[in-house]
């Protein structure tokens, strides 16, 4: 028999209650570091349409680079 059954008790919810939370906290975390990843690379698919417009690279070249970030891009908002 258990000594102290409430004392348990409230030590099973608090500790899922710290564990939900901090879980949650995680999952937070994550998202806003997928959005920064998405921000990112539509930042860098910009650059690259200004180098391709100023010849610093070929359409063959920032083709497949912005292949490459849209990828990124559909990845980290899964």
């Amino acid at each position: 028999m258990v000594k102290y059954p409430k004392i348990v008790g409230w030590s099973v919810v608090i500790t899922m209650w710290t564990s939900c939370g901090v879980g949650l906290s995680c999952l937070q975390t994550q998202k806003q570091g997928n959005n920064e990843v998405v921000n990112t690379a539509e930042d860098m698919i910009e650059w690259i349409g200004h180098d391709l417009e100023s010849g610093k690279i070929d359409s063959t070249t920032a083709q497949d680079y912005i292949i490459n970030l849209e990828e990124i891009i559909t990845d980290s908002r899964k």
